[in-house]
């Protein structure tokens, strides 16, 4: 099996790129298009051998779930070395967010035990290399705006998933 390996996906926010290393999903890129880009679920292997790697296969099927609703939280190996202490912390604290919930980035850095590092909590959003997984899209403005997101079509990618998962919130 090989070592790092990538896969694209087509999901309702438009292609995601899957990274694995060591067996472990350690990165997504949610590419350029909008969402609604696309209903269809077709692939394409980056490389060809991809496909054999088991981590990239659950982190696609568990993001076609997501994306279903069917799926509120994710159980795929996640590699993320090197952080510092204080992205770890907070990377942590959102984790526990829970689906189809919000918190503001003041909130979140006081989870992180960090109450005065609203604005990098926001860096640290900026810099996550496993959206969705690790929702970024649930933190929001201290007024409730929807505040920055990087990812796809930007704040109206975090718009839609934020709007999907309080559709299906109620949901088993």
């Amino acid at each position: 099996m090989p070592d790092n390996a990538q896969y694209t996906m087509s999901t309702p926010i438009g292609r995601l790129r899957l990274h694995a290393r060591n067996h472990r999903l350690s990165g997504i890129v949610i590419l350029g298009e909008a969402p609604g880009w696309s209903s269809r679920h077709d692939t394409e292997l980056l490389p060809a051998g991809a496909a054999a790697e088991p981590v990239i296969k659950q982190a696609a099927a568990e993001l076609e779930e997501y994306f279903a609703g069917l799926r509120k939280t994710f159980d795929v190996p996640l590699d993320l070395p090197g952080w510092p202490p204080f992205s770890a912390t907070v990377l942590q604290a959102l984790r526990a967010v829970p689906y189809g919930e919000t918190v503001s980035y003041g909130e979140l850095a006081v989870r992180a035990g960090s109450p005065r590092a609203a604005r990098a909590v926001g860096q640290v959003m900026a810099a996550n290399p496993l959206p969705i997984i690790i929702p970024c899209h649930r933190v929001v403005a201290a007024g409730g705006g929807e505040g920055g997101y990087s990812g796809g079509g930007g704040v109206q990618t975090k718009r839609w998933l934020l709007e999907m998962e309080r559709r299906n919130r109620l949901q088993p």
